[in-house]
């Protein structure tokens, strides 16, 4: 028996270079700079496949479910616009595009736009996949173009039509009046006002992943040097009773966790400063050599907090038995933390202040990761090592204080890696990262409902540190005060990445095979 076919989303942009494989740059970026990618990253997330077009020379267009204009509109010749309507004609496509110029040729199936200004109603309003009303407030005003007259408001802000859809042939043609990615800007409602115009105006049945609720949790830095060396993060490691104190925080919100993990430890070679083991044996101290992490313990005799033992090994035992348990999954947080330099930093008079010594991938590093060979690079090393360690695979880069270029995450694509995450997520698609605006990583001490709107994920990230000085019970208040912001659902990296792999059809089965994120249906007929 054939299997389903997923559903895809036929993107028209030359925003995203077929040879460029890192779309996007992790950081903020103007609406009109990352059209392609919001659009591109939201089918992901609601687990459909994506194709990408070019203006001016689409030639004959790929099956589709939905085509969206994410360039400028008035970009589109005359041939373009009759192979649009061709697709419109021959069968059910939901085509989306913005407003287009009065004399531009797209113009003939949206009608022009008329005058642009900043909207005064910031209230929202309009249909749901399940046919009740959706509502929503605008954060900031919204520039919008009034629509040409002569189709349905599906959607609208305030008394003015936000979204308009007619039927043309036997698709159905959706004009918006406001940029998709500025919408999304002014409130987390315009995705969710997106998601919905993509699976309830379709006018077919459709099958999405309802991410609604739903956090990823993230912890930075166990395993790694800088709590021992740098003096301004200077704080004792959780032992395996603290540990154990996290999995019942873990089981009591039915989370996973994802463990950013540092799986070499630096040493600065100084005797007078503290003792150092590995696996229980006293061993030849040398500035700037790398051991397993899971295999040191030091004794701090005359650094920043002496008297302290900092226990990797008891840190290991503590994480192991989590993953057991299935709470926890270690991912990719670089190799050591630190300059790929490491005795450049322990001869340096400022390695102990100095927290740029402590950046591994960025553009500080790139003289030093030019020189090396792939399977030399820290990232090798890390994935190496964790394997070693941990016996896994990771699924995500984490980049030792969200410091890193395309060059570093280009190599995490050749390990074969699904994600990176810094504020913002970048998803694997192919053999590219696609920024991800859509996917932000609040601290988890910052619980607000807001960050719900949107029905995507949201990421909360934190340290091992946080629990160091505050103790553990920092964990249970902040996922509670989660709870009350709106969140249903904790899940780690690897089920994101699980999540992602796996496309959704019309005749898929309601329950997402992995156990983590559902997959709901909408039928036309039904609602």
């Amino acid at each position: 028996m054939p299997e389903p076919r997923a559903h895809r989303l036929v993107l028209i942009t030359d925003a995203l270079p077929a040879a460029a494989r890192i779309w996007g740059t992790g950081g903020w970026q103007m609406p009109e700079e990352r059209e392609a990618l919001d659009w591109l990253t939201l089918a992901r997330l609601l687990g459909w496949d994506v194709a990408i077009a070019r203006p001016e020379r689409l030639g004959r267009l790929p099956p589709a479910d939905w085509i969206v204009v994410a360039c400028d509109p008035d970009r589109l010749g005359t041939e373009d616009v009759a192979r649009i309507e061709a697709r419109l004609a021959a069968g059910p496509v939901l085509v989306v595009a913005r407003a287009a110029g009065r004399d531009a040729a797209l113009a003939r199936l949206t009608g022009s736009a008329g005058r642009s200004d900043r909207s005064r109603s910031r209230i929202l309003a309009w249909t749901r996949a399940d046919g009740t009303s959706g509502r929503g407030t605008l954060h900031t005003p919204l520039a919008m173009a009034d629509l040409a007259p002569g189709a349905a408001a599906w959607a609208t802000l305030g008394r003015r039509p936000l979204v308009t859809i007619k039927a043309v042939g036997c698709g159905r043609l959706a004009t918006l009046a406001a940029h998709p990615s500025a919408l999304r800007d002014a409130s987390g409602a315009g995705t969710a006002l997106l998601t919905d115009l993509l699976v309830a105006a379709s006018g077919r049945p459709v099958a999405w992943r309802d991410w609604r609720g739903t956090m990823v949790l993230r912890m930075d830095d166990p395993g790694a040097a800088q709590n021992v060396h740098l003096a301004s993060w200077s704080y004792p490691k959780l032992h395996a009773p603290d540990w154990a104190r996290v999995g019942k925080t873990l089981v009591r919100h039915g989370a996973r966790l994802s463990i950013a993990y540092v799986s070499g430890w630096v040493d600065d070679g100084d005797a007078t400063r503290g003792s150092l083991t590995v696996a229980g044996r006293t061993v030849p101290r040398w500035p700037g050599r790398v051991f397993p992490s899971s295999q040191v313990v030091y004794r701090d005799r005359g650094g920043h907090a002496p008297g302290t033992r900092h226990d990797g090994q008891s840190e290991f035992r503590g994480i192991e038995a989590l993953r057991r348990r299935g709470l926890v999954e270690v991912e990719l947080h670089g190799h050591t933390h630190m300059h790929p330099d490491t005795r450049a930093w322990a001869r340096a008079p400022d390695r102990y202040t100095r927290v740029g010594w402590f950046r591994e991938l960025g553009c500080a590093a790139l003289p030093v990761l030019d020189r090396l060979t792939p399977e030399r690079h820290p990232l090798a090393r890390g994935q190496r090592s964790l394997a070693r360690q941990f016996r896994t695979h990771p699924t995500t880069l984490v980049a030792p204080g969200d410091d890193f270029t395309d060059a570093a995450l280009e190599h995490a694509l050749d390990l074969g890696l699904d994600l990176a995450s810094s504020y913002y997520t970048a998803l694997r698609h192919l053999d590219h990262f696609a920024w991800c605006t859509h996917l932000c990583a609040p601290y988890l001490a910052e619980a607000a409902a807001h960050w719900f709107e949107s029905g995507l994920p949201v990421v909360g990230y934190f340290h091992d540190r946080d629990l160091a000085v505050h103790g553990t019970g920092w964990l249970d208040r902040h996922l509670a005060a989660w709870c009350a912001a709106g969140a249903t659902r904790f899940i780690d990296f690897r089920m994101l990445a699980a999540a992602l792999a796996t496309r959704c059809g019309a005749d898929d089965a309601t329950v997402d095979p992995h156990g983590s994120v559902p997959v709901r249906h909408h039928d036309p007929k039904l609602v």
